[in-house]
């Protein structure tokens, strides 16, 4: 890639959260465009270096390039995230009680204490969930109006915090509260650090994207385009649907 457009397109890249596979998707569209136009005005008798700058500042600045590409890339990430949230919270939730159908030293009666924060867990984990599942619909319905899903990006991330937030804090709660007995059994033993493993990888998928969705909803609010959108940064029916995550 030349130097003009390899230096516009990094640009555009930096000023793009979301899911990467779909971010290359739209910086390679965007990179053919770009070539195309300089590929024209070189036909047109224009010195090739001279193109590469003039299709780059035809196109307008990379902000407004990038404000082109933020919503669909907002609407991807907010999609991704609610279907992280809507399948890993109440799924964990399940997944923690498969140890209590397994006879072992961690079996014994919770406390009321643990008992009253085993139920915030799951309330919240439920309604978390679906939470992102009517989100999803949403989004869907969104997509097909043409509006903007930035709204309800920011929504599945606020909620997700929310609710991670909570589950975490009973979490611990409940593992200090049974730290002299249930808790140590089961802090050592296959079962446990085997859920305790999946639930890291688990936990940490979902923070990441939380967090991802939270700051594409945040630039897509912040920044909107002070120019029609740049040539390939228009929005293909179905292009998110291809693009996935």
């Amino acid at each position: 890639m030349s130097a003009p457009i390899d230096s516009y397109v990094r640009r555009v890249r930096h000023l793009l959260p979301g899911p990467a596979s779909a971010r290359a998707g739209m910086l390679h569209e965007l990179s053919d465009g770009l070539h195309d136009a300089a590929q024209a005005h070189v036909r047109a008798g224009v010195p090739a270096e001279d193109a590469e700058a003039r299709a780059v500042a035809e196109c307008g600045p990379a902000e407004d390039a990038a404000a082109a590409y933020r919503p669909e890339l907002t609407a991807l990430q907010g999609r991704h995230t609610a279907m992280l949230v809507a399948v890993l919270m109440p799924g964990l939730n399940l997944l923690w009680d498969v140890p209590w159908m397994i006879p072992g030293p961690w079996n014994a009666p919770p406390n009321p204490v643990v008992s009253a924060l085993s139920r915030v867990v799951t309330g919240a984990d439920l309604l978390a969930g679906c939470c992102a599942v009517a989100l999803i619909l949403l989004m869907m319905l969104a997509a097909r109006r043409g509006r903007p899903a930035t709204s309800l990006t920011g929504a599945v991330g606020v909620i997700g915090v929310i609710a991670f937030t909570v589950t975490l804090s009973c979490s611990v709660a409940m593992m200090v509260a049974n730290a002299d007995g249930p808790s140590r059994a089961f802090a050592t033993s296959w079962i446990g650090l085997l859920v305790g493993s999946v639930t890291v990888v688990c936990a940490c998928l979902l923070a990441r994207s939380l967090a991802r969705s939270l700051r594409s909803a945040f630039a897509a609010a912040a920044r909107t385009p002070s120019r029609p959108a740049p040539a390939g940064a228009a929005e293909q029916p179905g292009r998110t649907e291809r693009l996935g995550r």
